[in-house]
């Protein structure tokens, strides 16, 4: 069959890995029957219509549904063209039947032994989990991959014994604009499945159900993805809607980088469909980020205090070096070297003594991203500024808290990697699971979140405040269920700073609260209660 292009017949012994089609006794009588087979049209969301024509030696799979017998059928009539004939052997007891399904690509599936009518038909699409490996898919330039882009017919006497094909899966467009590409890994946020086992009603074409769901699909392409040329990777659509798209894209020398994109948010993807996702592009090249940052003016910092930083395409054999300017003998490195520090790490300094001058004190620091056996080969560089405040002027630090949309929590201090809060138990709550808060996402502060940190008491968020900082805190949260109460607590010891009840489907805002110094706090609840995002603020 043609899908823009011809599909090749690659990868189909991964759908069968666990059925075999079965075959008429040797003793029965075989009879050649014909049906008469539609190709359907690929509708797409954004612009145009892509033509699906059959091609010489395309295959089907034809299921007798009483016999659930399955029997390989080949284009005899029409190659080149949606309207096509195929033939087949059929046993006799099967050709006077009055209801058949069918399969394209040719793969035997298996009938769902927990549906008693025999109309329910489990197909291992893309995703194949077996033993818990998961495969890959074979993308087709200009085309549709096989394996994926499964399509289900059924003929009956209301169809006068036609087979008309119907998609079973979605295609996310990706147009090249990058060299030397061999693999890319497409995963979707917001409780969105894109592969798995799906378990799909013949008569309707419509998936029932998805097992060993991921979150992601894999594909690779024979001689590399070509810059320039289009590629339809399909994907499952039994799900809720997609959250946030993460692109990662993987060279021939195994170096990767990642694009997020907020284009199939709130979208629930649809059969048949092409979602085109543009020509996205990525950089490999590696790049250290780190921050500006403030610190306090009364008194010295013995070797306590941290610049976190971050290294986005590190490079095996890497170091990161750095080193502070000339003259600011206030300010000290406790070490210059970072060897194999992968995507992230601190530098650790100190000041010599407190700033008891009248102005601030300021020093730059530069990052160099460098190769350990010769440190002439730069990769990147960076600078910072690190500023002492003048005494009796006010030095702030920022400290967030919030559930990326990869599930990880993350903790941030003015903007970087931090530690300050301490998270206890691992359960998360995705909003777009049934019956969670009501909503698909929260939009917080201008950002939109999709998950958050169940708290229940044996899961929950602390911290401790500064000794000698005026420190303020402000957090959102949502109740889950609506037959049960829901309300989130800030507590200090046993007492409640904050004990406020939510609604179901609103994000709780506390403002902005005051809290104590030195003074160590926790979040409870009554009910079931996720915490989205917290931000402490202290004033020295």
């Amino acid at each position: 069959m043609k899908k823009i292009i011809a599909f090749t017949i690659a990868a189909l012994s991964l759908l069968a890995v666990s059925c075999n089609k079965e075959v008429a006794p040797e003793t029965g009588k075989m009879v050649t029957k014909t049906f008469t087979v539609n190709a359907p049209d690929t509708k797409t969301e954004l612009s145009g219509t892509k033509s699906v024509v059959w091609s010489t030696g395309d295959e089907i799979n034809v299921i007798a549904k009483t016999s659930g017998k399955q029997y390989t059928f080949t284009l005899t009539e029409g190659a080149g063209t949606a309207n096509a004939k195929f033939s087949g052997s059929i046993a006799d007891t099967d050709a006077s039947e009055t209801e058949f399904y069918a399969l394209y690509p040719n793969v035997a599936i298996r009938p769902e032994e927990t549906d008693t009518k025999g109309n329910r038909w489990a197909l291992d699409l893309g995703q194949l989990v077996i033993d818990q490996v998961v495969t890959t898919q074979e993308a087709v330039e200009a085309g549709f991959p096989t394996a994926g882009a499964f399509m289900t017919a059924v003929a009956d006497a209301a169809s006068g014994n036609v087979l008309s094909f119907r998609h079973g899966a979605a295609y996310l467009k990706i147009t090249m604009a990058m060299d030397d590409i061999k693999a890319i890994h497409v995963e979707v946020s917001g409780g969105a499945r894109l592969g798995g086992r799906p378990i799909y009603t013949m008569s309707t074409g419509a998936t029932f159900q998805v097992n060993g769901a991921k979150n992601f699909m894999d594909f690779t392409c024979s001689g590399g993805f070509k810059n320039g040329s289009t590629y339809y990777l399909p994907v499952l659509t039994k799900q809720s809607n997609c959250g946030d798209l993460k692109l990662t894209f993987t060279r021939t020398d195994d170096t990767a980088a990642s694009i997020t994109t907020k284009s199939l948010t709130s979208v629930s993807l649809a059969s048949g469909k092409i979602y085109d996702l543009g020509s996205p592009t990525v950089s490999f090249e590696p790049e250290i980020l780190v921050d500006d940052m403030l610190i306090e003016a009364d008194k010295a910092i013995l070797g306590q205090a941290m610049i976190p930083f971050k290294i986005v395409n590190p490079i095996p054999g890497y170091i990161v070096g750095s080193r502070r300017d000339a003259g600011a003998d206030w300010l000290m490195l406790h070490s210059n070297d970072y060897v194999d520090m992968g995507t992230s790490g601190n530098l650790y300094f100190y000041t010599t003594d407190a700033n008891t001058g009248t102005e601030p004190r300021s020093a730059t620091i530069t990052f160099t991203y460098y190769n350990a056996s010769d440190n002439t080969q730069i990769a990147a560089t960076a600078t910072m500024t690190l500023t002492q405040a003048a005494p009796g002027a006010a030095a702030s630090h920022t400290y967030t808290f919030y559930i990326d949309n990869e599930k990880n929590v993350v903790q941030t201090q003015d903007g970087q990697a931090g530690t300050y809060f301490t998270v206890t138990g691992t359960s998360i709550l995705d909003c777009s699971a049934s019956g969670y808060f009501a909503v698909d996402s929260f939009t917080i502060l201008g950002n939109t979140y999709s998950h958050a940190m169940k708290i229940d008491g044996s899961n929950n968020v602390s911290f401790t405040t500064h000794s000698s900082a005026a420190t303020t805190i402000r957090f959102f949260a949502a109740k889950r269920q609506s037959n049960k109460d829901g309300v989130i607590k800030l507590q200090k010891g046993s007492s409640n700073i904050v004990n406020a009840t939510m609604t179901l489907g609103t994000i709780y805002d506390s403002g902005v609260v005051n809290l104590d110094k030195g003074t160590d706090y926790k979040f409870n609840k009554s009910g079931e209660v996720g915490l989205f995002y917290i931000e402490v603020v202290e004033t020295f």
